[in-house]
């Protein structure tokens, strides 16, 4: 509490042993890829071929074995000196041997060629599907460490080490702010918005100190009226009713220190009464008088 931090600093990190975990086997998924897509471009090793080329050149030795064959037979057969199954089965042997060598030299030229076109393809898809879930898990383990979104101080730490971090908590874990400069954000009651002004000289003064005025100056107005939220606890303020928020400044010298989330009575000068509306309400909108401050009808206000 009270440290001040700089935008990106971490605040706290959650538990994030699974996805470490996890991170380390998708790595390893993605050597896996890397590995297979390098051996499918080297291809074909050099110890590769010699093996083909001998097998071709068994496959030419039995295909002139079979056709010899089946030319000796053809002879006797026509001599009539051999059967025809003889012949037949000589003649079947010459075909698959001449098959068998077309095979042999396909294999060798395939394998000569190189890895398919298509098979590096999918293999440089794999390897870019492996490093985007890598990618996908470093993010997440990154999300996992809360950093500050701005420059700021720690206002508030609502979290420990160790303490199970529960998305539907009802307060923040850590509150982070600006406090060199505040701002008081005003609520001004539905009725009195006819008398509301945006330049209208405005002064605040803190629960207890009536007499400390800090002057205001106007930064904008929330145009969507809301319904009231911050009470004061006072026995005639209004609950069922809904509020225009306004924001004013704060001076940065001030006599007196104020907090983020002090309550604060606001006095607005106000406006001219809009023709055909009456001044007769239960929050009565009170001219500004600095000689008379006390006796006006603050608006209540918290700051920020």
């Amino acid at each position: 509490k009270g440290d001040h931090v700089k935008k990106g600093d971490p605040l706290f990190r959650i538990d994030d042993r699974d996805l470490q975990a996890m991170l380390k086997v998708r790595e390893a998924e993605l050597v896996s890829a890397k590995a297979t897509l390098h051996k499918l471009e080297m291809a074909p090793r050099p110890e590769d071929v010699p093996p083909l080329q001998a097998a071709v050149e068994e496959a030419r030795a039995k295909l002139n074995d079979a056709e010899a064959a089946m030319a000796r037979t053809e002879r006797l057969f026509q001599r009539q000196m051999a059967p025809a199954s003889d012949f037949d089965k000589d003649r079947f042997a010459y075909y698959a041997a001449k098959a068998a060598l077309a095979r042999a030299i396909a294999d060798l030229e395939r394998m000569k060629a190189g890895t398919w076109k298509e098979d590096l393809e999918v293999a440089r898809a794999t390897v870019v599907q492996a490093q985007s879930q890598v990618d996908s898990i470093k993010i997440n383990i990154d999300r996992c460490t809360v950093r500050a979104l701005t420059d700021g101080e720690i206002l508030q730490l609502n979290v420990r080490l160790g303490q199970f971090a529960a998305m539907t908590w009802k307060e923040p874990m850590i509150v982070l702010g600006n406090v060199d400069h505040l701002h008081v954000r005003v609520d001004i009651d539905e009725n009195d918005l006819p008398f509301f002004e945006k330049g209208a000289e405005a002064v605040a003064t803190l629960k207890g100190r009536p007499h400390v005025r800090f002057p205001l100056k106007f930064v904008y107005v929330e145009p969507y009226v809301i319904p009231k939220q911050s009470l004061t606890g006072s026995n005639s303020e209004r609950v069922d009713t809904r509020v225009l928020q306004v924001v004013y400044a704060l001076p940065d010298e001030r006599p007196i220190d104020v907090h983020v989330g002090q309550q604060m009575d606001v006095y607005l000068k106000a406006a001219k009464a809009p023709k055909g509306i009456s001044l007769d309400t239960d929050a009565k909108a009170i001219p500004f008088d600095e000689d008379d401050l006390t006796s006006a009808s603050p608006r209540k206000s918290r700051t920020s």
